[in-house]
Parts: C-alpha cells; structure tokens; sequence
C-alpha cells in the first residue's frame, strides 16, 4: 500500500500531532535499542557507549520522525523537507563565515546566561549533562576526533535540521504568517528541546539563524551545513589542547579579558552582518 501523501492537506495541528506520536516512538525505540547493547545500563559512562546513544536517539527521535511526516503529508516528501542541490561554493563559504562571525556574539550571552542562578535541581541536571559531554570528549585520539565529529557534528546537523527546520518550521508556518515569529519560535523550541539552560541564549540565536538560512535558501542542506560547521569547530577545538583554553572555543571569558572580548564581538557582529547580507542576496537568485 503507498502511503505517500495520504494526509497531504492536513491542517498543521494534526501534523504536529503525528510529529509528537513519532518523536514519543522513536523515545521508546532508542531506548529499547539502548537496553538491547547495554541491558545493566553499566557502559553509559563509556565515550562510545555514549556515542552511539547519542547516534541512536538522533535518528529515532528526530530524523525518522521529520522523514514519516514528509512521506505522510506531501506527495512529494522532499520538497516538503526543502531538500534540493546545495546552491554553490561561495553560500557554503559565506555560510562558514557567519558561523565564526557570529561565534563571539553567542558566547558573549553565553556568559550572561551562565549568570543566571538555576534550581538546585536544574544544577545537577546541567552538572551531570556537562560531565557526559567531558566523557565523550576526553579521548582526543584521530579516530575518536572523527567519531565525535560524526556523531555530534554530522548526524546532529542532519537529523535536528530535518526536524527542526525541515519539519517543524514549516508546521508552525501554517498557524503563522510572520516569518520572523515563525522561525525565533521554532528556535526557542530548538534551544529548550536540548535541556541546557545555561545555554539557552546562545542556542536561540543560534536557531534562529539556521531558521533564517532556511527561509532565504528554501535548501535544508544550507542550515545543515552551518549547524555543522559550528559543532565541527567546536568538536575540533576541544580536541586540541590549546584551542580548549581559548575563550572563543571553552566560552568561558576571564572578567580580565571582558572588555577586549565585547570589542571583538562587536565588530565581529558587524561584519557578520555584512557577510550575511551578501549570504542572502546570493541564496535568494539561486
């Protein structure tokens, strides 16, 4: 039986309904595939233990369900996800260069969102996720560099953009018109779906650019890209030993180095600005 299409013309809250019922199924599947390899839960404190984990979730909980919806609610599921050819090599260039641009920006209010004191019980929750995160990163071996970069930066782009921007996005388009409501709510949700609340901020900007690349590319793969472009550098940078201490990579900003950091950020911004400009200009005669 083709199912292609068979809720094509839904209204947006019952493809979000079907979204959620997927995102709850994949939940459950990538925990029973968890339990299936690690039935004591005893390696969840292994890097590659954690890895796949996090492999595993990614795929259940936001690709499967991004592609269903497509497959379910248009007959032509890949427009439905916006995926087309990447525009050329001076967008993904451009699109590189946004992401650094914007780096000191976002981890400027990275630092005054890291100032806002959380419940004793959030505290934990962001120490333990903290402390998975210093496991997953602590080999800084060649295979495990690679690894993490498939895991956090290649798979993480793809499916959370599928989701995200993909999918979700465009339910929200739907119930509303003003594109730039649209895409700060969908990154607002992007930011808290990730529990981190001492990086709500910097998520949220990060999100709404990715929504705005969308929006002026129609091309899922040129939010794909920047989103992987910034966990590749992050990913790379803590592997290096030198590059962890740096305040551009770590986020964390000696009170010392503050004012430096703000001018930095500024003018990074401007030309950010500037880049992302031409960016636009460029994905929209594509």
């Amino acid at each position: 039986m083709n199912l292609k299409g068979i809720h094509a013309g839904r209204p947006a809250f019952f493809q979000l309904a079907l979204l959620l019922g997927l995102v709850l199924a994949g939940s459950l599947l990538s925990s029973v595939i968890t339990l299936i390899f690690d039935p004591a839960g005893g390696n969840m404190h292994e890097p590659g233990m954690l890895r796949f984990v996090q492999a595993v979730s990614a795929i259940c909980m936001f690709l499967a369900p991004a592609v269903t919806v497509a497959l379910l609610c248009s007959k032509e599921p890949a427009a439905y996800l916006s995926v087309k050819p990447f525009p050329d090599i001076k967008a993904a260039l451009l699109t590189f260069a946004g992401v650094l641009l914007l780096s000191p920006a976002i981890t400027l209010t990275g630092v005054l969102n890291k100032g806002v004191e959380l419940p004793p019980f959030l505290e934990q929750f962001e120490e333990e996720v903290e402390r998975l995160m210093a496991i997953l990163l602590s080999d800084t071996g060649v295979i495990a560099v690679l690894l993490n970069l498939l895991v956090i930066a290649v798979i993480a782009a793809i499916t959370e953009e599928f989701f995200f921007r993909g999918v979700l996005q465009r339910i929200v388009e739907k119930w509303v018109k003003n594109h730039h409501v649209v895409i700060w709510s969908v990154a607002l949700i992007f930011s808290i779906i990730h529990i981190q609340f001492s990086g709500l901020i910097p998520r949220l900007l990060l999100g709404a650019y990715l929504g705005y690349l969308l929006y002026w590319s129609k091309n899922i793969w040129v939010p794909v890209w920047a989103h992987f472009c910034n966990n590749a550098i992050s990913v790379i940078g803590m592997a290096n030993s030198d590059l962890k201490e740096n305040s551009y990579i770590s986020g964390e900003v000696p009170e010392s180095e503050m004012l430096s950091f703000v001018v930095v950020a500024i003018i990074a911004f401007i030309l950010f600005c500037y880049s992302t400009n031409h960016l636009r200009e460029r994905l929209r005669s594509a």
